[in-house]
């Protein structure tokens, strides 16, 4: 055998390995360019547009919880004459008197709009969306010939052989590349006094006395007969089928805290509404007695329970804790496939509404639903659904009511009948990593440090019109948010799609008059610009940013009160609009008021 000189017979075969390595690093260069800038340079911010009130009929109680001691705050949401007022709860033991106290409505509200479930907005620049998918096309074209180069450079080296077979990889990598792209931009990611005997037989009354505009008594029995005797000789009204119940509870070794109205008191405090009851008590029980408020009912209650603890959270025990449905994905820059039609920012509760009754009935009808968990505090929401001052004011509310170290709140919320809850609820404390991780397998945990949970839901709107490839992307979305909302609420399709054609529609005159508006402005024609945003915000209220511009021009015309005005009403529907927000301290002080 002849060995030729100055070749190595395996010299083409290492020549081809590293050529076809080469080509592997090219090509994923390339998938992963043009799957990591997908061209949503979404430039936007959002809006906290959270509805404190999303169910009429619901109780609000608060538990503080710290190793045994519970700190109940009882919001009364009674419906009738204040003379008629009365509950009975059901208690482990029997507290003593400077364990009870009246609270703040301040509080409860505070809490409930906190925690309450949110609607985000973003706000997309269509400019900078182009912009970016300039760039990309440049750098795309870059790659094209570069690769053509280095075809040519291997069809010189290697033969027309190995260039065909490099084509037809190239030629499977863009087919692929085109299909899952959508995917790849995150349409994939589819998917809360002593002792005083009285007429009755075998009830002790441990206590009596009236605090503020209430009559408190505290008492046990041995037996339903005499409770329901002492009760009704005493004013409080109660069915007769409450027997029963009385008599478990009393079987259970349960106390009872009975309170009414004080009509007296209540006329002379020249009260306006009634206020939460506080009951504190030490039991290793950690447990809420609800069943008692469904021999009245007429229909589901809805009962929203905030736990604060220093550092858990907390489960319902003895029922299935769910969590409610929620967009914890979608970002300014990165949207998730699983938003909303902007349109829902006008029916947001009435979207709410069916889409928790429709995840109740998915549940059996006896699940608790987790709809919010986390650090309760300035910067932790993932959006807030209360401009920082609110969170200021909360958190002083929350050291005047004595839980300033209580740094976490869980948020259940149950809708219940006796059929279906036909025990208390009994709560578990874990720790804010075991939740966490149970979050985590269901991908479903928030992405905000923060917090742990919250039912987060998104909409996005354009700031002007997209062109290009944007304006076709942009367009691919919203049958998606159509899907998505007939499928959380059980909305009719078609009527869906037709809201959100004529609400396209509607808006996108309304960035026109903006847009006019804001050329004006710009040119110093505030006055004339104020006419083109009145006709926007007659044809779109809800957008953020046109009312902050109208501030802006009312400001630079010297019309004070008017600016303030459309600011805040700016911050009502976005409250990080930091340009709002710093127009709105400024004129505060102007106009002689406090900067918060």
């Amino acid at each position: 055998m002849i060995k030729m000189l100055g070749r190595d017979p395996a010299g083409p075969h290492l020549r081809c390995d590293r050529m076809k390595t080469l080509l592997i690093g090219l090509c994923t260069v390339i998938l992963v360019w043009f799957c990591a800038a997908p061209a949503w340079a979404f430039c936007g911010f959002f809006v906290a547009k959270a509805e404190a009130s999303l169910h009429n009929a619901s109780s609000k109680v608060i538990i503080a919880r710290d190793r045994d001691r519970s700190t109940f705050v009882m919001a009364n949401d009674y419906q009738g004459e204040v003379k008629d007022f009365a509950r009975i709860v059901p208690i482990p033991v029997i507290p003593k008197r400077e364990q009870i106290r009246i609270g703040s409505n301040e509080l409860v509200e505070g809490l409930d709009a906190f925690t309450a479930p949110r609607l985000v907005q973003y706000y997309d620049d269509a400019g900078k969306l182009w912009q970016r998918e300039r760039n990309a096309y440049l750098l795309g074209g870059f790659w094209i010939v570069a690769g053509g180069l280095y075809l040519w450079f291997l069809s010189r080296l290697g033969g027309m052989k190995m260039v065909v077979e490099l084509c037809v990889v190239l030629l499977i990598v863009g087919i692929l590349a085109a299909v899952f792209l959508p995917s790849l931009l995150g349409q994939a990611n589819k998917a809360k006094q002593a002792a005083d005997n009285q007429s009755a037989i075998n009830v002790t009354v441990a206590d009596r006395f009236t605090l503020g505009e209430y009559d408190i008594t505290l008492l046990s029995a041995e037996e339903s007969d005499s409770l329901t005797a002492w009760l009704s000789e005493n004013g409080y009204p109660i069915s007769a089928n409450a027997r029963s119940m009385l008599q478990d509870y009393i079987e259970q070794g349960m106390k009872f805290f009975v309170v009414k109205v004080n009509l007296e008191a209540f006329t002379q405090g020249e009260y306006n509404y009634l206020r939460p009851i506080v009951l504190e008590y030490d039991s290793p029980n950690f447990m809420l007695p609800m069943r008692l408020g469904t021999l009245n009912a007429t229909a589901e209650q809805d009962l929203i329970v905030f736990i604060l603890s220093r550092d858990r959270a907390a489960t319902v025990a003895n029922y299935k804790t769910a969590f409610i449905p929620t967009d914890n994905k979608s970002r300014s820059q990165k949207p998730s496939g699983e938003e909303l039609p902007p349109f829902v920012q006008e029916e947001f509760p009435a979207f709410y509404e069916a889409m928790f009754q429709r995840e109740y009935e998915k549940q059996g009808k006896n699940a608790a639903f987790l709809e919010y968990a986390g650090f309760l505090g300035m910067g932790a929401c993932d959006p807030c659904s209360v401009p920082p001052e609110e969170i200021e004011k909360l958190q002083t509310l929350l050291d005047q009511d004595g839980f300033t170290d209580f740094s976490y709140i869980t948020r259940l919320h149950v809708r219940y009948t006796l059929d279906k809850f036909p025990e208390d609820l009994v709560f578990a404390e874990t720790s804010l990593k075991d939740l966490y991780a149970e979050m985590e397998k269901q991908d479903l945990a928030s992405r905000n440090r923060g917090v742990l949970f919250q039912g987060r839901y998104v909409i996005r709107r354009l700031q002007d019109a997209p062109s290009g490839l944007a304006k076709w992307r942009y367009g691919r979305w919203k049958p998606l948010w159509a899907k998505n909302l007939a499928d959380s609420t059980g909305w009719d399709l078609k009527s869906i799609e037709d809201k959100i054609a004529l609400y396209a529609d509607t808006a996108a005159l309304a960035l026109r008059w903006s847009e006019q508006g804001q050329k004006l402005a710009r040119s110093g024609q505030h006055e004339r610009a104020l006419n083109y945003y009145k006709k926007a915000l007659e044809l779109d209220p809800s957008n953020a940013t046109i009312w902050s511009n109208q501030g802006v021009s009312l400001y630079e015309l010297k019309r004070p009160q008017e600016a303030l005005e459309a600011f805040e009403k700016a911050l009502s529907l976005n409250s990080i609009d930091w340009t709002a927000r710093d127009y709105q301290e400024k004129l505060r002080v102007e106009l002689g008021g406090e900067s918060r």
